[in-house]
């Protein structure tokens, strides 16, 4: 990705890069469009690669995105959440919760998140199109997500990777159903982390008792046996993303 121009330049209030990464939290209803079941591991590999491509390096500074690092833009499409406020939580949860509690920072930095400076909607389409992840907000995904009852991830635009070549994706949008973010912060957090989760390569539970201590796999997904209420990115998650962006799964 390339950096949005000067004028529409991307801010983010950032912790320092010493501060340890972390993870956050999961929950209900969530969901994978168009993606195959979890394995055990949690991860995609082989050829087709569900990711986000800027996984793999890190090319920025910690005052400047560079083209490598993850930039993301919120866009609320519905009324029944305060626009303003449900971008800092989602900009905090990424990336203000500090150590153990985060994604940014995940693979020494090489996941890397930086908030647009407006919302998705306010950049003309060229300097849209430079941003990678979009985080939408309705009331409803029922057409995207396959029901009414789900959050859920969708990415388009494949690329191949040039050290390997397997295929990734150059946009990710994570479909956020207003209800899972209106209710409880913790709960919000939990949606927000297992979305993001997906857009860098991890997998829902495959089925019964197919747990581990994950903020894809926790007690949300409790009538397959899951009962561990861990709400943040746990160190199974980040080893596995790690491995992603090592082309090692």
């Amino acid at each position: 990705m390339n950096s949005p121009s000067h004028a529409e330049s991307l801010s983010r209030r950032r912790l320092p890069r010493w501060i340890a990464l972390g993870w956050v939290s999961v929950l209900s209803f969530v969901a994978w469009r168009h993606v195959p079941l979890a394995q055990a591991s949690h991860s995609h590999n082989g050829s087709y690669q569900v990711h986000i491509s800027t996984i793999h390096g890190n090319d920025g500074t910690s005052t400047t995105p560079g083209p490598q690092d993850e930039q993301y833009c919120i866009l609320p499409l519905t009324a029944a959440v305060n626009a303003t406020q449900i971008a800092n939580l989602i900009e905090e949860t990424l990336a203000k919760m500090g150590a153990g509690q985060m994604w940014d920072g995940t693979g020494a930095w090489r996941v890397d998140l930086w908030r647009a400076a407006k919302f998705c909607n306010q950049y003309d389409s060229a300097t849209r199109a430079t941003i990678g992840i979009e985080y939408q907000i309705a009331d409803s995904w029922a057409s995207v997500c396959g029901g009414d009852l789900y959050s859920c991830v969708v990415q388009s635009n494949p690329v191949v990777d040039p050290v390997n070549g397997h295929t990734h994706f150059k946009w990710m949008y994570s479909h956020l159903k207003a209800q899972h973010l209106s209710t409880d912060v913790t709960r919000a957090r939990k949606f927000i982390n297992h979305e993001t989760g997906h857009v860098l390569g991890l997998k829902d539970p495959s089925g019964p008792n197919d747990c581990s201590h994950s903020v894809m796999h926790n007690d949300l997904y409790s009538n397959y046996g899951c009962l561990d209420k861990v709400w943040y990115p746990t160190p199974n998650d980040v080893a596995s993303v790690t491995k992603i962006q090592d082309r090692r799964n």
